[in-house]
């Protein structure tokens, strides 16, 4: 046992994963709303991600008995992050970290089929950079940041096949099926990796008459896919939900939610629009982005053959065209766009590759090279990313409150759950009305009794019920807490929404018409407390 850890433990590859581990840690401290050094996570998606979780732990059956429309895998996984912890993201954390080391491990064994060793770890060791940079990673916890190793598998594998002539393990064919399933059932958006890796790689081995490791890959992807997908299934038709996860997941997501109405054929010319000024938004984005990409495609030393040129490219394009597929300008949030980053890495790899042919680290156990490498990781995450400006380092920053006093405050969601433990002597009943999640279900503890227990950024016409249910609840005294928002200065009876976008969540996650539920809100409800 000993000799084996010994010799585990003397491999680069587990010292370097051991090097990442700690950088991660580091590095998502500093970077995620979700880890111990940040006051709350203020993030309405992460918030609602885990409430849902939360109530699938307490029995709920996501969209029969609770209405959110991403993912199961997503609330699976803040079902066990309220397991772990029942009022914070702790465990959001831990899995952030380990989705970065994977990230940069990753790029690690990407850049080791084209550079030395060392020289592929120095690669892994900057690569944060290109995972962190905000506002497209936010608050953290998305299912865009989780897929960034997945990602990068579709790539690495990709360049597997080049070198060694497609023969591969048949586990790389299930894991990726595996990954295919868990992604369907997260956000089926991101699948364009996939789609485009098994047509092209199919239409391939069609091509070459290969019909035995085209049933190779068939009957193992397949069955990785069907391992992620059954036990759901099986889940949502014991438990009689069956129908409502079909018509939420599927039908509401793509008719409702998705806020361009136009055809097939417009929606892939309007993504690939968006994706073209991604790119010419920053120099960055366009030299790793356009001038990288057509820099690898017309040379040898990176993709080696014509196979892994032409299955890169529609890789490429197709996961980057679907990651926006039937979204309209003006409606993308930016977080959706880090499905893009992990096609920066190959460019990342070329470009550095002039420095490496120059002057670079010979050796392992070149200490000095790596540590500056580490340093100036550190600075570019940094560079990248301010979130660490919202963390405790800053006490009473713009996150926390609008006051202009030394005293220490607390978030709105720790002042109020403080407040609404100590009131309440039963089960804990809570609306949050009118706007996305703002966290008050996690901080307080509290397991939402209504269907729609948060509003949605959908128009008041496309679903009128969500607003009707929640004023419903008002007015039939149905929770004993309300907590809603509006903007500074203005009053609830005062206050109408946006005009422009009546009933939706706009201007800053802003309550969409508080004045139409005030007079019943003030005839059952009592006024206790207020937090700016």
């Amino acid at each position: 046992m000993l000799p084996k850890l010994k010799t585990k433990l003397n491999n680069p590859s587990a010292q370097y994963l051991a090097l990442f581990t700690l950088m991660g840690i580091a590095i998502m401290l500093i970077c995620s709303y979700t880890s111990p050094a940040f006051y709350f996570d203020y993030s309405p998606d992460n918030n609602a991600f885990f409430t849902v979780g939360k109530a699938m732990m307490h029995g709920k059956v996501v969209y029969k008995d609770i209405f959110e429309q991403k993912g199961p895998y997503v609330y699976l996984l803040h079902g066990i992050a309220y397991l772990v912890s029942h009022r914070s993201f702790f465990f959001i954390y831990v899995y952030e970290t380990f989705t970065l080391v994977a990230s940069m491990f990753l790029t690690y064994k990407i850049a080791g089929l084209i550079l030395k060793r060392p020289q592929a770890l120095l690669m892994g060791i900057l690569s944060p950079a290109l995972f962190l940079y905000h506002p497209y990673y936010d608050y953290g916890d998305t299912v865009e940041f989780f897929a960034l190793p997945l990602i990068l598998s579709v790539i690495y594998l990709i360049m597997l096949l080049g070198a060694k002539h497609l023969q591969v393990s048949h586990w790389w064919f299930f894991t990726e099926g595996l990954f295919v399933g868990i992604i369907f059932l997260a956000k089926y958006t991101l699948l364009g990796s996939w789609i485009a890796f098994y047509l092209g790689l199919g239409v391939y081995l069609l091509r070459r008459k290969d019909w035995a490791l085209l049933r190779r890959v068939i009957g193992w992807s397949g069955a990785g896919f069907l391992l992620a997908v059954v036990p759901w299934l099986i889940y949502f038709a014991v438990t009689g939900g069956l129908s409502s996860f079909i018509r939420v997941y599927f039908y509401f997501n793509t008719h409702i939610y998705m806020t361009s109405s136009v055809s097939a054929f417009s929606n892939l010319v309007q993504s690939a629009s968006l994706l073209g000024q991604f790119f010419l938004s920053n120099v960055v984005f366009f030299v790793l982005g356009l001038i990288g990409t057509l820099a690898i495609t017309f040379r040898s030393d990176i993709l080696k053959n014509t196979f892994t040129k032409v299955l890169y490219l529609l890789t490429f394009f197709t996961s980057d065209v679907l990651a926006l597929y039937g979204y309209s300008s003006g409606n993308v949030f930016q977080y959706y766009q880090l499905a893009y980053f992990p096609f920066f890495v190959l460019p990342f790899i070329f470009f550095s590759k002039f420095l490496f042919d120059r002057a670079t680290i010979h050796s392992d156990n070149d200490v000095l090279p790596i540590l500056t490498t580490m340093l100036v990781s550190f600075f570019l995450v940094l560079g990248v990313n301010n979130n660490f400006t919202s963390s405790k380092l800053f006490p009473n920053n713009a996150s926390v409150t609008l006051k202009q006093t030394k005293v220490p405050q607390k978030p709105a969601q720790t002042e109020f759950a403080d407040l609404m433990r100590a009131r309440t002597t039963g089960k804990m009943t809570l609306l949050n009305y009118g706007s996305i999640d703002m966290g008050f279900y996690t901080a307080s503890g509290a397991v939402p009794t209504q269907y729609y227990f948060q509003n949605y950024n959908i128009p008041a016409k496309s679903d009128p019920t969500i607003l009707n249910d929640q004023l419903n609840a008002i007015r039939q005294k149905k929770v004993e807490w309300v907590v809603f928002n509006t903007p500074l200065g203005k009053s609830p009876q005062k206050w109408r929404g946006d005009p422009y976008h009546v009933g939706q969540i706009s201007g800053g996650n802003l309550n969409p018409g508080t004045a139409t539920m005030a007079k019943p809100l003030y005839r059952n409800y009592r006024f206790v407390a207020k937090h700016t």
